[in-house]
């Protein structure tokens, strides 16, 4: 993908094209997105419409036809309410890890031998991190870089877009995301949790969202010992304090100082081949507030990038992306 990657910007650049659909794809490709990254590719090459651009769009469609995406599919069913993907996949060399979370990536790594070795003595017990802390700031990517590390699948799901308003509904999509979670090893990643794992007794309580959140607890309760739970929320304060203490763990992942934000753009450049100064990664941390989140800093490396293929001559620092 990432050979047919750079061919296909030196073409783009050759016929001096960089519209919307290009910037949409060499953003996708910075990213690391392979899966978008095809799908854009194919709209942007349906586009070549000439004689003298058949040659060039039936070679690409032919390589990007060729290479898998990191995704895993998924059974009908489930699809738009769960991603699995190949975690071996993960970009290691742009991810940041401060001394915080490489406690909790070790302390997850050892509770899930320890939950293993319990499985053989016929002990349940399920391990598990709850991920609070703002938007941004890093919590679904640090899931991810757990299932790199345990060698595991990473199976994740936006509670936000589990939620159905036909009665019963959202219960049997809980419950269909478990019963996939449950057939083989893996990291499952409940994204937003706070949007069903609300706190029951209030005045304003919906009967059905009440037995939701029992429904989800059940679920929980019947993971084995071979899966890596992890839920993530910025709303700790709604969360049911019965759904709280499913959670073994709990970690907050806080915004970025100066000094990580700084680390984080010369890994991301580093990642991509692109040899940024000290001036330029200063002035894009100028750009924004002395708020700094991993997914702020990484979109101003991202856009810088892009800015600068537009503007100049690629380089083979593109075929590295």
């Amino acid at each position: 993908m990432h050979d047919a990657a750079g061919g296909f910007f030196l073409f783009m650049r050759e016929e001096n094209l960089v519209n919307d659909n290009e910037r949409a794809l060499l953003r996708y490709v910075v990213e690391g997105d392979i899966r978008k990254s095809q799908q854009q590719a194919k709209i942007v090459l349906e586009g070549l419409t000439t004689v003298k651009d058949k040659a060039f769009k039936e070679t690409c469609l032919r390589t990007l036809a060729s290479k898998s995406p990191t995704l895993i599919e998924l059974p009908y069913n489930l699809q738009g309410l769960l991603v699995a993907e190949d975690s071996s996949a993960f970009r290691e060399d742009r991810f940041l890890i401060r001394d915080s979370e490489k406690a909790v990536i070790d302390k997850m790594c050892k509770t899930r031998r320890a939950a293993l070795r319990l499985q053989e003595m016929g002990i349940h017990y399920t391990s598990s991190l709850l991920l609070m802390g703002e938007p941004g700031t890093g919590k679904t990517e640090l899931a991810r870089y757990i299932a790199y590390t345990t060698n595991l699948p990473f199976v994740y799901t936006n509670f936000s877009g589990m939620v159905n308003s036909a009665l019963g509904k959202t219960q049997k999509n809980i419950g269909m995301v478990f019963d996939y979670a449950r057939k083989s090893p893996c990291v499952l990643c409940l994204d937003e949790i706070d949007a069903i794992g609300t706190r029951r007794g209030g005045k304003d309580d919906v009967a059905e969202m009440n037995r939701v959140t029992i429904a989800l607890m059940q679920e929980l309760d019947r993971l084995g010992n071979d899966i890596i739970l992890i839920g993530t929320t910025n709303r700790p304060d709604t969360l049911d304090d019965a759904l709280f203490r499913r959670f073994t763990f709990g970690h907050t992942v806080r915004p970025l100082c100066r000094d990580d934000a700084r680390t984080l753009a010369r890994l991301f450049f580093a990642s991509v081949g692109y040899s940024a100064s000290e001036t330029e990664i200063e002035s894009l941390l100028n750009d924004t507030s002395q708020y700094y989140t991993a997914s702020k800093i990484t979109n101003l490396c991202i856009d810088h990038i892009i800015d600068w293929v537009a503007s100049q001559e690629v380089t083979s620092c593109i075929g590295k992306v």
